[in-house]
């Protein structure tokens, strides 16, 4: 491993352990160095839960990131708000990964991406950043430290879900009892299918495999919403589930 990339995981890592932020050491060129740096906490912390993946657009290039070891935890779940930086929430499709793919070099098309998975589920990302002033950082840093994950809440599954209207999805999140959002569509990628496929062959090809009991997510329905500790959070996917978290 590079000093350079080294030093970026090492940094990462001691935010991580003592809960205080750090200002980036230096500034990212490439994705490969970002990928190398997520791959570095990772070894550090376990094998990953999985991934999140999002696109701003239908053919935008998604930003990938590793969901670390016990990031997966189950609605309705708690947060201790006050030791986290921020709080933050989005509302996502997420699904779960029931076949091992392992890593090689050739391409996982749709149709095997696609075997590989289980039931989707109504997910909560949590969101929160060990890098200091992270409104003026560079997106680059904020995907090394893996596009701010600190968690995913798993909901209520969804069975039926290859044969959903994603555009015409309507999302709800509810803050302490009172409705935030309450609309049709809202994903960037706009069909989720989509990043869905392009995270598993990206992880075979490039990242050392996909194996069950992973989870992917595949991006904010609501967008990034921030909240102060005590907040109760919900999010709904009309007539197919919800989940829930309290901080």
């Amino acid at each position: 491993m590079p000093p350079d990339i080294s030093h970026a995981v090492e940094a990462l890592l001691a935010a991580r352990r003592s809960g205080t932020q750090i200002v980036p050491p230096f500034a990212l060129s490439d994705r490969d160095a970002i990928f190398a740096i997520q791959d570095g906490v990772a070894a550090a912390t376990g094998p990953v839960s999985g991934w999140k993946v999002g696109a701003r657009t239908p053919t935008a290039e998604p930003n990938p990131a590793p969901l670390l070891a016990g990031a997966l935890v189950a609605s309705p779940a708690t947060f201790d708000g006050n030791a986290m930086h921020m709080i933050g929430v989005e509302i996502e499709i997420s699904f779960h990964i029931v076949r091992d793919i392992p890593a090689r070099s050739e391409r996982v098309e749709r149709e095997e991406a696609l075997a590989a998975v289980g039931d989707a589920f109504v997910g909560m990302e949590v969101v929160d950043t060990r890098l200091a002033e992270f409104q003026k950082t560079a997106p680059e840093w904020l995907l090394a430290d893996n596009q701010m994950n600190e968690a995913l809440v798993i909901g209520d599954s969804i069975r039926n879900w290859r044969t959903l209207d994603w555009p015409n999805l309507q999302v709800r999140l509810e803050i302490d009892g009172k409705v935030e959002v309450d609309q049709k569509g809202g994903l960037g990628a706009v069909d989720p299918v989509r990043p869905l496929v392009w995270m598993i062959d990206h992880a075979v090809r490039l990242r050392g495999g996909i194996r069950s009991g992973q989870a992917i997510t595949t991006g904010s329905w609501t967008g990034l919403r921030y909240y102060p500790p005590g907040t109760v959070a919900r999010g709904e996917f009309v007539g197919l589930g919800a989940v829930e978290a309290r901080f």
